[in-house]
């Protein structure tokens, strides 16, 4: 398992970073889905809101199906590049296996577990290692530690937007009407459009778009 920690202080020209209670986040998910370009982004955000973030990230099997995590905290004081255990505010599930194998450890008591029900299966899915387990039975590990599970098809509705590589967004757009982000939804709005391709940001902000909508009828 490797392991990529990063402080990011706010820039020179952003105004002085606001004191706050620290709110973390873990992105969990598997190669490919662009778990690591969303946790960036959060924190991008995070530091155009004028907030520290501290970002920590774990990647297992460099290939598309392994296990990847982000761990984003922002404001307030981190010490730690990893969230300890029992501590994050909300969990953002790319792949709903991975979400109960290793995120949902992370995620405190009542926090936020936001999951996309498509399955993408984990490298050890795919080698024959381990069968998949039921929906439900994962389903019903995220209920033992929160009510507040959200579960919804993101990559479908990235396919609506124009492409399923646009889950993480729409990951995103469905986390900025959650709540737990300590600023408004147009700086990450505007974070979006500074880091992604032009040629992609029309598609991206569909997705964005599709998953606060969901988010809204959940």
């Amino acid at each position: 398992m490797h392991k990529l920690c990063t402080n990011m202080p706010s820039r020179s020209d952003k105004k002085e970073r606001r004191v706050m209670e620290t709110v973390k986040v873990v992105i969990s998910g598997v190669g490919g889905q662009g778990t690591l370009l969303a946790s960036r982004i959060l924190a991008e955000a995070s530091i155009n809101a004028g907030l520290s973030v501290k970002i920590g990230e774990t990647y297992g099997m460099a290939q598309r199906g392994g296990p990847v995590m982000g761990h984003i905290q922002i404001g307030g004081k981190a010490y730690n590049p990893q969230i300890r255990k029992g501590e994050a505010d909300a969990l953002v599930a790319f792949e709903l296996a991975e979400a109960t194998r290793r995120g949902i450890t992370y995620l405190k008591e009542d926090g936020l577990a936001l999951v996309n029900s498509r399955i993408t299966a984990p490298v050890e899915v795919i080698s024959g290692m381990v069968p998949y387990p039921p929906k439900n039975k994962l389903l019903s590990l995220l209920n033992k530690v929160t009510k507040n599970v959200y579960d919804f098809d993101a990559t479908k509705l990235a396919e609506e937007a124009g492409d399923s590589i646009a889950t993480n967004v729409v990951m995103l757009g469905a986390l900025s009407k959650s709540g737990v982000l300590p600023y408004d939804e147009e700086i990450l709005l505007k974070t979006l459009e500074e880091s992604l391709h032009p040629r992609f940001l029309e598609l991206n902000m569909r997705a964005f778009n599709l998953g606060k909508n969901a988010f809204k009828r959940l």
